[in-house]
């Protein structure tokens, strides 16, 4: 299932939102506070798209050094 951009930007935002009114007061409020962040960061590379210079770097063979003569 993919996500329209219109869907992705208002889940940024409200995700945003959370973030901005948190107060961190013991681990399980920092844990949330983690998963929110990686959330965010999530949403931002699909907000992006896919970016040419990974998918370059992912398809990439190890080079091989020559021999000399």
């Amino acid at each position: 299932m993919s996500l329209s951009k219109r869907t992705i930007e208002m889940l940024l935002d409200l995700v945003e939102i959370k973030l901005s009114y948190m107060d961190v007061s013991d681990r399980e409020d920092a844990r949330d506070m983690q998963i929110l962040e990686r959330c965010r960061a999530e949403l931002r590379s699909l907000e992006r798209g896919p970016q040419p210079a990974l998918l370059a770097r992912e398809v990439r063979r190890p080079i091989r050094a020559r021999a000399e003569v």
